[in-house]
């Protein structure tokens, strides 16, 4: 029996590091839809949504016990080890904000699973606000405030992955931990992501807010937590996704200009716009879906990747294509359910690395705008 559940483990894991490895094309592979296909969000008659459960867990980062959301996936076996996903809020929100049915975090997921286009994964909803001990201020726009959301990689480092590791069969190292967030915590996601990508193999940023970088907003000041030059990450990503709304009224073009400082530090990620997308949810869903349908190896399910290296080539690339994508029932006929939506490969960087110095060669072709 024992010798059984070794096996299992072992398997789990050993496909797990095998599927997600990253050997440099993964990202190349991601087709983007450019807005979620409205049937993911409908909850279907003859499948089970799992409920999340808050649990609590002792903070020494910020001196208190702090509570968070799990989402087990359907199945759920002990014996089985998963992969995690971080996922954060904005500013404001709280370990629930994320997990309200409007946002289809679970409807979304569930479904993606059972049509076999994304991985069994548990998914953590913290609260993101972690601020250090006597810090704490009511919520505003200001530093003093942000200060706590910034404090938060050490909560997150530091308390809550140990207490993931100690009470749930997990499968750590980088291939199998993710990180993603919307406003707040797509700016989070992406200063921890590349600033601990030895922790972090799959990085998401949904309409991230400013201040990864010096910078001011409609809402005041931003002090910067590094220079544009130091968003580099050490270990080049398996998936680093950046994205946001065409009309977004609230971080306006933060988004794109992350994507550019990556581009201009020759850091390989995708990014795409939402076309129509405000601030709202489907810019939170859209994002949402490309990203869980692309982490952990899914892509790679019939091939087996090479191990995981640093790249050692650079070459930058802009394609875009278009695709109809396929319902349950139909290919191409409009129906309450479902619809046709444009997918575009998009665009992706590669990098060149050594310890001491950034080597930056970059090959552009021109792209057709869609």
């Amino acid at each position: 029996m024992r010798f059984n559940v070794f096996l299992s483990v072992f398997a789990s894991s050993l496909a797990c590091i095998v599927s997600a490895s990253n050997n440099n094309d993964y990202m190349d592979k991601i087709e983007i839809v450019d807005i979620m296909p409205n049937e993911y969000m409908v909850k279907r008659d003859n499948v089970t949504y799992p409920q999340y459960t808050k649990i609590y867990y002792n903070s020494t980062t910020t001196e208190t016990e702090r509570p968070m959301n799990i989402i087990l996936p359907n199945g759920y076996d002990e014996t089985k080890q998963y992969p995690v996903l971080y996922y954060l809020h904005g500013i404001l929100g709280d370990e629930d904000t994320m997990l309200v049915e409007d946002l289809g975090a679970i409807a979304i997921y569930t479904n993606l699973l059972e049509d076999q286009k994304a991985k069994e994964m548990i998914i953590v909803a913290p609260n993101e606000y972690a601020p250090a001990p006597g810090t704490a201020v009511p919520p505003s726009f200001d530093q003093s405030h942000y200060d706590g959301y910034d404090n938060f990689i050490n909560d997150l480092v530091n308390d809550i992955m140990p207490y993931m590791e100690q009470h749930y069969p997990i499968l750590t190292g980088r291939e199998n931990t993710a990180l993603l967030g919307f406003s707040m915590g797509g700016r989070n996601s992406l200063y921890i992501g590349y600033t601990r990508s030895d922790l972090f193999g799959y990085i998401g940023a949904v309409s991230p807010a400013p201040g990864i970088v010096e910078a001011e907003d409609m809402f005041g000041y931003h002090k910067g937590l590094l220079q544009p030059e130091q968003l580099v990450a050490e270990h080049e990503p398996i998936v680093s996704m950046v994205c946001g709304g065409t009309n977004d009224t609230v971080v306006g073009t933060f988004p794109r200009q992350y994507h550019e400082i990556l581009e201009t530090n020759n850091q390989k990620h995708i990014w795409f716009d939402i076309p129509g997308a405000d601030h709202d949810i489907t810019a939170i869903t859209t994002g949402y879906y490309n990203f869980m349908a692309s982490v952990f190896g899914i892509l790679n399910d019939e091939e087996v990747p090479s191990p995981l290296t640093i790249t050692t080539t650079t070459t930058t690339t802009k394609t875009k294509k278009t695709k109809t994508t396929k319902t349950k029932k139909t290919k191409t006929t409009k129906t309450k359910k479902t619809k046709t939506t444009k997918t575009k490969k998009t665009k992706t960087t590669k990098t060149k690395k050594t310890k001491t110095t950034k080597t930056k060669k970059t090959k552009t072709t021109k792209t057709r705008k869609n």
